[in-house]
């Protein structure tokens, strides 16, 4: 009896995780980003009829909260989109997690960008930003993760 596809991405997703673990190294990071590219890619397809391999979206969430642990404000944009390529992608992925950067630097960042994808992920931000606390959200993710 085949693996089948659930259990090959939670294989996938778990060794992505142990290749590079949840603080990635500054240098990884276009990595983690390009596989979250494409697992996007693959669900937005997939849902919309035009691809037939769904995306990832345990490995979806594990990329997003790598990118979230470098904070870099850029990637609001892409973890707003894997949140977007689907109904089980939004579930997978937390809205916290566009908010590596902080609230303050990622709505500084959106309203310079001045795009009705700034204004959707600054609506979606305001429906968090009250209850999020980044320290407590990392301890959170890390003991999900089980990491120290």
């Amino acid at each position: 009896m085949g693996m089948d596809i659930h259990d090959q991405y939670e294989r996938d997703a778990d060794q992505h995780l142990a290749t590079y673990g949840l603080h990635v190294a500054p240098d990884q990071v276009p990595i983690v980003r390009d596989v979250l590219m494409r697992e996007t890619r693959r669900e937005a397809d997939t849902y919309a009829g035009r691809g037939t391999i769904p995306g990832n979206t345990q490995l979806m969430r594990i990329c997003a909260v790598q990118l979230w642990h470098a904070g870099a404000v850029e990637d609001v944009l892409l973890v707003h989109r894997a949140r977007r390529s689907s109904m089980d992608a939004t579930g997978a992925v937390d809205a916290e997690l566009m908010l590596g950067a902080g609230v303050a630097r990622t709505k500084a960042y959106l309203a310079t960008l001045a795009t009705d994808e700034a204004r959707q992920i600054l609506e979606e931000i305001a429906w968090v930003e009250d209850s999020y606390a980044a320290d407590r959200y990392a301890a959170f993710l890390d003991t999900y993760y089980r990491t120290a």
